[in-house]
């Protein structure tokens, strides 16, 4: 959000005025004074006030006017307070803002009002929905579009509920399209993308968390995202981890864990030390964390742009981890090690470990572990294929600690079960194979 969202932002005097260009004697912008303050120019047309903020338009016409120093800079609210004011001088004359749950309580349904260059804000919370853009090019992002708090990115979650993909961005779309700053967990695709389904469409996805989706059947790609056709988009500093692709059928036909591309696709993931993506402990047959398609003839194969993407290792196992060798480019990788906020990436008060045995025959352990502070509530569930909820293992109260948690199936025919921990606003899914 710059300053030609607005027009032209007019600030009156204040303790900066020597670091702002077009000074008058190094002190104060030329056209905004204190009429309190002889010896400055006085701004006539609006009789300038000490401390003041005045919005104009691109005509120059005044369009509001406030004492700034009402607001405290570090209190969300009034931070949200003018970033609102901006988006809704913003979009009297131009792309509409439409914010959630504010204007409606759904996402899809906003979308559906949206024209091409509009924006859907999204407040924190937890939001049991799944999402297509349609044949849009708009924005979708959490208030982390306004730059206040980092935080809000694990705050906003769209939950899929394990009902299939959470969101679709399939419509022809351009780098103008925009997913900012949202959580995508407990999606699942029959074939392809269980958090993020990208077909022949080019959108920018930036800095979300891409977590605990899953996605195969009898063979399947791309549980936390698959890029699909004719598609080049920007994947820029997302966390993506804990998703896995598997199934029912015992074949190597499980890939790309955290992201798979389809041969015909080339995104750039990652770019830079800023931009770079996270990847840690998601599963598949071969690539883990990134897998592409080989077309038929590799001899002119130009690798796909993915520098300073981190790992847990760099540079990762190439097979394991990152498939094919060739198809990468993976210059300046990064270990979580090696960034300062990896505690804030991978420790949480909750870890949902796998099962063990998995594929199992009747029975098999679920572990998990706690490292609350004080007592938490914790419910233990367990899915089917089809999002049924069959069983539910625990919902109590406790402590930290390590738990093991025996399940028997042998009630239960053979095939995928999704085993979901939730405690607040923390969950976890993973998936179970019953072998009989």
């Amino acid at each position: 959000m710059g300053i030609n969202d607005v027009g032209i932002i007019g600030v009156g005097k204040d303790t900066y005025n020597e670091h702002l260009p077009g000074m008058v004697d190094g002190r104060i912008l030329p056209w905004v004074e204190d009429v309190q303050d002889d010896g400055f120019p006085v701004w006539t047309d609006y009789d300038a006030d000490q401390r003041s903020t005045y919005f104009i338009d691109r005509d120059g016409e005044l369009i509001y006017q406030f004492d700034i120093t009402t607001l405290d800079p570090t209190e969300p609210e009034d931070y949200e307070y003018l970033i609102n004011l901006i988006v809704d001088f913003r979009a009297e004359n131009g792309p509409s803002v439409f914010r959630i749950p504010e204007d409606t309580s759904s996402i899809q349904g906003a979308i559906e009002w949206t024209e091409n260059g509009d924006i859907i804000l999204i407040s924190p919370g937890t939001y049991q929905e799944r999402i297509d853009f349609l044949d849009k090019n708009i924005t979708i992002a959490s208030l982390l579009y306004s730059g206040f708090d980092p935080s809000l990115l694990s705050a906003t979650i769209l939950d899929g509920n394990l009902e299939g993909t959470v969101v679709t961005i399939a419509g022809g779309q351009d780098q103008t399209t925009i997913l900012l700053g949202l959580t995508l967990e407990n999606g699942y695709g029959i074939q392809s993308g269980g958090g993020l389904l990208i077909e022949n469409a080019s959108p920018t996805i930036d800095r979300n968390i891409i977590r605990n989706n899953n996605a195969g059947n009898c063979g399947g790609e791309g549980a936390g995202m698959a890029i699909l056709g004719e598609s080049f988009p920007f994947i820029l500093g997302n966390e993506i981890h804990n998703n896995i692709v598997s199934g029912v059928c015992d074949c190597i036909c499980y890939f790309g864990g955290g992201i798979f591309v389809d041969s015909t696709a080339f995104p750039v993931i990652g770019s830079s030390e800023t931009l770079g993506n996270v990847f840690y402990e998601n599963y598949g047959d071969y690539g883990f964390d990134l897998y592409r398609q080989p077309p038929a003839d590799t001899t002119e194969w130009t690798p796909i742009f993915a520098q300073h993407n981190i790992f847990n290792e760099c540079p990762p196992d190439f097979v394991a981890h990152v498939y094919p060798q060739n198809g990468w480019d993976l210059e300046n990788c990064h270990t979580i090690l090696d960034i300062d906020h990896e505690e804030e990436l991978i420790v949480n008060k909750f870890e949902l470990l796998s099962n063990f045995p998995n594929p199992f025959n009747l029975s098999t352990i679920i572990q998990f572990t706690i490292k609350a502070e004080s007592q938490e509530r914790v419910t233990l569930q367990l899915f089917d294929m089809m999002g049924r909820e069959i069983e539910i293992l625990m919902n109590e109260t406790i402590k930290s600690g390590q738990y093991e948690i025996p399940w028997n199936a042998s009630n239960y025919p053979s095939g995928i079960y999704f085993i979901h921990l939730r405690s607040g606003e923390f969950s976890r899914t993973q998936k179970a194979l019953l072998v009989k």
